[in-house]
């Protein structure tokens, strides 16, 4: 992965060791908190009503959880509180805020995905691999092209 990236993860990659990976690559990540995680306060940024911005300890030192220290955000909508944690520890580098839309953002992301999925029936992938996965879009989004194409010829000669 290219360095000075951001990447928006789901819950299903809480992976110390891949964190630990990325943040070694300069490869920064944002992802929800998961439930009954081991985190101990390092620094208070911001602590008010609606937001909370603080950097983090996380993990228990073994090889499996290595310790890490993240920024957990949590934002206040309505009676509810969103907690996020990103590797990007300087608050002026990814105000709060930002973190919280860019999430919900990546909401949508997921949206047009399964819309473009059930459009081209693509419920199954061939491969875990991104190159295959790549190839596998981009055929069947070809063959849909074509597949057009024929429609819109065959139309046209039959008026």
């Amino acid at each position: 992965m290219t360095a000075k990236t951001l990447l928006l993860l789901d819950r299903r990659f809480y992976n110390f060791t891949f964190w630990l990976q990325l943040i070694e690559q300069e490869v920064h990540f944002m992802t929800r908190l998961k439930k009954g995680a081991s985190i101990q306060v390092e620094q208070v940024f911001t602590n008010s009503y609606g937001l909370k911005d603080r950097l983090r300890r996380l993990g228990s030192g073994t090889k499996k959880t290595p310790f890490l220290t993240l920024r957990l955000i949590e934002v206040r909508s309505g009676k509810t509180w969103h907690s996020y944690f990103t590797s990007v520890l300087d608050p002026t580098i990814l105000p709060p805020y930002v973190v919280a839309d860019l999430y919900r953002r990546r909401w949508l992301i997921e949206d047009a995905f399964n819309t473009v999925k059930g459009l081209l029936a693509l419920s199954y992938l061939w491969t875990d691999f991104i190159n295959g996965i790549q190839l596998q879009i981009w055929a069947t989004c070809l063959f849909y092209a074509v597949l057009v194409d024929l429609g819109d010829a065959v139309g046209d000669e039959l008026s």
